[in-house]
């Protein structure tokens, strides 16, 4: 999304001068179609993100902690009653990321311009999600702007500690590879070399003897093209989203390996469930609701069944019914929501089932970290066990077989 200023007149000929932000010039115009003005001028402007308030090599971009930090502190200066330009300005004090406080920056300056906070929150979609920026546009509307920001901030501080527990949890798993990887990349390049010269005046080696020695070959030959590959499947991976084939191929295929699929299933519904509860709870309408909840989703396939609960939902069918036939929620869950529509409590509904996913969401997490360490040990003790062996079974064969 662009920043573009102009020059347009009202009904009254009035001279109106100012900036907005706009996908491209023809959007632009047509919002200020929807004002009552008549557009004479519309010129893009550098985006301030590109200007030396925004990101560069020597400003690193935010962190979710920074984002948590930046929304409890407006939480708390609003409900004290403080402006919310006022609030941006006593938050962006205390920002130490330089990328996010130049953003604060400048987004304080539109403010104090009359510009509304969620349209300057739309410049920078890449580091505010769509929930973010929704929310803040619907806190703006109905002046719960405090609460909203409580909720924002209660389901970053949740992201944030998934993310931590589950990098703590990590660190031995990859130093154990770690210590694999070089403990293989020593035996093929310091210790089979100086047996190869014995192993090949043997008149019969051994089948694994070959296999050993060819394997080595074949990786002191290639290992210099290792990291490079390595590197491409790092980025690969990081950009894969960019490709819809792609990113609907991984999405179906993350769903089919059995421990991860369950895991992948639990945050998509949370995702879903927690943004709902936000959006009911601040008065919005269940369509709109749903359709804003929707757009979260991550994965492609599972959005694609939301779509249809979103569409049957406008064709009159209650949610219940229409979420109960993709079998994305547990029975209970299904129940739960039918009594919400019936007492016309869906937004306390929602809320108790995000409690529950996200309960059951950070015992999986455990869970499956819990597996991942003995079951790497496992694995790597296998594959440097295996090598050691077989040089050793190799070195016995050199005193059975004659020259």
């Amino acid at each position: 999304m662009g920043r573009f200023v102009y020059v347009a007149y009202d009904g009254a000929g009035s001279r109106h001068e100012g900036d907005l932000s706009a996908f491209n010039k023809e959007s632009a115009k047509a919002k200020l179609k929807n004002q009552g003005l008549i557009p004479v001028k519309i010129k893009e402007v550098e985006d301030a993100k590109n200007k030396s308030t925004g990101f560069s090599l020597f400003k690193p971009r935010p962190k979710l902690s920074d984002l948590e930090f930046l929304t409890s502190q407006l939480s708390l200066l609003l409900r004290n009653g403080v402006r919310i330009d006022r609030a941006l300005y006593i938050a962006k004090t205390g920002i130490k990321n330089a990328s996010l406080a130049g953003i604060i920056e400048d987004i304080y300056g539109e403010v104090r311009r009359g510009v509304p906070f969620s349209a300057c929150l739309e410049k920078y979609h890449d580091i505010f999600d769509l929930l973010y920026i929704n929310l803040v546009r619907i806190g703006e509307v109905t002046g719960e702007l405090a609460r909203i920001f409580d909720n924002l901030a209660a389901n970053l501080r949740f992201r944030q500690k998934i993310i931590t527990d589950t990098r703590q949890a990590m660190i031995y798993p990859l130093v154990i590879f770690s210590v694999c990887v070089l403990a293989v990349f020593f035996i093929f390049n310091f210790i089979v070399p100086r047996f190869s010269t014995i192993f090949s005046a043997m008149v019969n080696i051994p089948g694994y003897t070959k296999i050993f020695l060819t394997i080595s070959a074949l990786f002191r030959k290639y290992q210099y093209f290792l990291f490079p590959a390595i590197i491409g499947v790092v980025l690969v991976g990081r950009n894969y989203r960019k490709n819809d084939y792609l990113k609907k191929l991984a999405d179906v295929m993350v769903l089919r390996i059995p421990v991860i699929r369950g895991l992948f299933y639990k945050l998509e519904n949370l995702r879903f469930a927690s943004s709902l509860a936000v959006l009911l709870e601040s008065g919005v309408v269940l369509s709109e609701a749903l359709d804003h909840s929707v757009r979260l989703v991550g994965n492609t396939y599972i959005r694609k069944k939301l779509l249809v609960v979103k569409k049957e939902v406008r064709e009159g069918k209650s949610l219940s019914e229409a979420i109960s036939k993709t079998g994305l929620l547990a029975v209970e869950f299904n129940a739960l929501i039918e009594v919400g529509e019936e007492t016309g409590g869906l937004a306390a509904v929602f809320k108790e089932i995000e409690g529950r996913l996200r309960t059951q969401y950070e015992v999986m997490v455990t869970d499956i970290i819990t597996l991942i360490e003995p079951i790497m040990i496992i694995v790597m003790g296998l594959i440097v066990g295996s090598l050691v062996v077989v040089m050793l079974l190799s070195i016995v064969s050199v005193s059975d077989i004659g020259f």
